[in-house]
Parts: structure tokens; sequence; C-alpha cells
């Protein structure tokens, strides 16, 4: 591990918790509350509580994601190691208290759901636990983004819709595939900002294992494909107006241009942000699409 990586700046609370990811919880949460509602199956207590849940576990989530990173800490003497171990255990420590909150809110929701919901919810934590936990540890073996995919894209939006209506569709798991794609490709601007920091340090994330070019190939190809999905989508009656999808079209150009950044260049940071305020504008547009 080279210098570059012996800092805990990046465990810092504030920028552990990867606030512009809430995007993800928004977006995923919100076009399954939606979906329920224009179609008179909305509950508005469950749907803030779905709405409360999913932030959290988004937070969480963020938190514990450098919990693998212990592995590189300890062991090591001098201030910046006892920081940096600090630091992620205390993130490690806010995220479980997170999970039982939302966890205290999801069994709320089985009680007024019912239990298939208890099901789809503790196939998603012990799914979930394993993105940093041992021993399979998907960040670690490249795993991470198809798993974002299905956990916090496809299982979060249909969950929802779920859990505020009662009801399950199959259809919406169709439905999700674009945003599921961005939030994605949201981990994948992760993986390309710390391409060389996880590299150093042997952290065989998929952008790792692809190699840097290759994983800018793949970033773009989900940024685009959410369109021609959409109108698929929209071709098989799934969505109504893909016109609203125009808009996001504004702003998808921020971090495109960042792709043009070399690994080592400071301004490859503001991939991420850039990437969830186009997921977030996107996902926007999509929901009025589907309503």
């Amino acid at each position: 591990m080279d210098r570059s990586n012996l800092h805990p700046e990046k465990y810092r609370f504030a920028k552990a918790l990867r606030p512009f990811s809430f995007s993800v919880a928004l977006i995923t949460c919100g076009l399954g509350i939606a979906v329920a509602f224009s179609m008179g199956e909305g509950d508005i207590a469950r749907a803030v509580a779905v709405m409360m849940a999913g932030i959290l576990l988004q937070a969480a989530s963020n938190l514990a994601n450098d919990h693998a990173d212990l592995h590189f800490w300890n062991g090591r003497a001098g201030l910046l190691a006892e920081q940096a171990i600090q630091q992620i255990r205390r993130n490690f420590a806010i995220a479980g208290l997170f999970v039982l909150l939302a966890t205290a809110i999801g069994l709320w929701l089985v009680w007024m759901t019912g239990w298939p919901l208890f099901l789809l919810g503790l196939f998603g934590v012990i799914t979930g636990y394993f993105y940093t936990g041992e021993p399979i540890v998907y960040k670690h073996r490249g795993w991470g983004v198809p798993a974002v995919f299905l956990l916090t894209g496809v299982l979060m939006v249909s969950g929802s819709y779920y859990a505020v209506s009662g009801i399950w569709s199959n259809e919406l798991i169709w439905v999700s595939i674009p945003v599921s794609l961005l939030t994605a490709a949201l981990l994948v601007s992760n993986e390309i900002r710390d391409y060389l920091d996880d590299q150093s340090s042997s952290i065989r994330t998929l952008t790792v294992r692809m190699g840097f070019d290759a994983s800018r190939i793949l970033y773009i190809s989900l940024l685009l494909m959410v369109y021609p999905i959409s109108y698929y989508l929209y071709l098989n009656n799934l969505i109504m107006n893909p016109v609203y999808l125009i808009f996001s079209l504004l702003v998808i150009w921020q971090p495109i241009k960042l792709l043009k950044c070399s690994p080592d260049d400071y301004h490859l940071t503001n991939l991420p942000p850039t990437t969830g305020r186009f997921f977030l504008v996107f996902g926007i547009c999509f929901i009025f699409s589907v309503l």
C-alpha cells in the first residue's frame, strides 16, 4: 500500500457516508412507491416507512463498505493506522445501528403487509452483508457490480412496491432495469475513482480485474443502455411517456466528460457525485415516464 492509501481521511464519517449515493434509495424506493400510488394501491404511512428504511440501509451500506479495508490496516503501527482503524470500526458500528433501525421499520412493514416481505428482506440483508463481509466479500471478488444491480436496484424497486401495495408484480422487475443499471454505474464510478488505490492494495474489484480502459467502456455502456431499454419498455406498454427522459441528457455529459481523465487525475474524484447527479435526474424523469 502506497502513501496515498495511508491516510484515514477517506474514512471520515461525512466522506464514508457518501451522500451523493442517496439518490439510489430515493429513486429506487421512490419508483416503487410512485407506481403503487399510480395504480391506486398506495399507503402513505407505509410509503414513508419504506423511504426511511431505504435511506437507512443505503447509509449503512456506505458506512460498512470500507470495513474490508481493516485487513490492510491491522498490524500496522503509527497514528495514521490507529486513526483509520478507529474510524472504520466506528462507521461499521453506526452502520449496524442504522440496520437495526431499518429492521425495526421493516418488521412493522411485515406486520402490515405479510410474511413474504420478511423473506424478501432477509434475503436482502444476508446477501447484502457479504458485499464486505467474510467469507465471500463481493467487493474483492469482482462481484460488487452485479450484486448492486440486483440488491439496490431490482430488489429495492420491487420490494418497495410490494411493501407499499401488498402485491407482488413481475412486471415491475422489468421496469426496474434502467435504474438498476445506474445503481451499477454508480458503483463502477467509485471503482474507477479508486482504481489506483485498489490496485496497489490488491483489492480485486471488477474495475481492477477488467482494467481501467475496459471499465470506462463498461461505465459508459451502463449509462447509455438506459435509453434503448426504456424505449423497449415503452413499446411493451410498461412505461407511458419516455419523452421525459430527454431532459436527463442535459446532465449526462458531465460524468462522461470525466472519463477522459487518467487514473491519477484528481478530477476523477468528481465522477461519483456527477454520476449520482445524473442518476437522480434520470430517475425523476423515469418516474414521470412510468406514471
